[in-house]
């Protein structure tokens, strides 16, 4: 498995992560900072190959020159070289997310219901 490290583009993980499910053979798994690569067949990616897809992703962004790319074994950092500022998109979905459980409604009053169920050992 090939890990990404990627505390230095947190704001683009997700973005990260959608790009290589897209055009590596792998399925990427978002940890807090990082991203993990779990290859559909057996050695069928390389630390190198999955450098090559960061850079394009970089590129395609317009952000090739702040960052740089460290590939050490399974394991690529993705480091910042310069600064820059940090864009942070918020869209509000609508949905509410129970913190215990994850189920997702877009309505308060059953989050409100379901969030005590779940306190309370309940059915959900």
């Amino acid at each position: 498995m090939i890990t990404i490290d990627c505390n230095d583009i947190q704001d683009l993980l997700v973005e990260l992560a959608a790009y290589l499910g897209d055009n590596i053979a792998a399925v990427p798994v978002i940890k807090t900072r990082s991203i993990v690569l779990d290859p559909l067949v057996e050695n069928d990616i390389t630390a190198k190959n999955v450098s090559m897809h960061i850079e394009n992703f970089l590129a395609k962004r317009g952000l090739s020159k702040d960052f740089n790319i460290k590939v050490n074994g399974e394991k690529i950092m993705i480091i910042a070289i310069s600064e820059r500022n940090i864009e942070v998109k918020k869209e509000d979905s609508g949905l509410l997310i129970c913190p215990y459980c994850g189920m997702v409604t877009p309505y308060e009053e059953v989050m409100n219901v379901h969030v005590k169920a779940d306190l309370a050992g309940g059915i959900f």
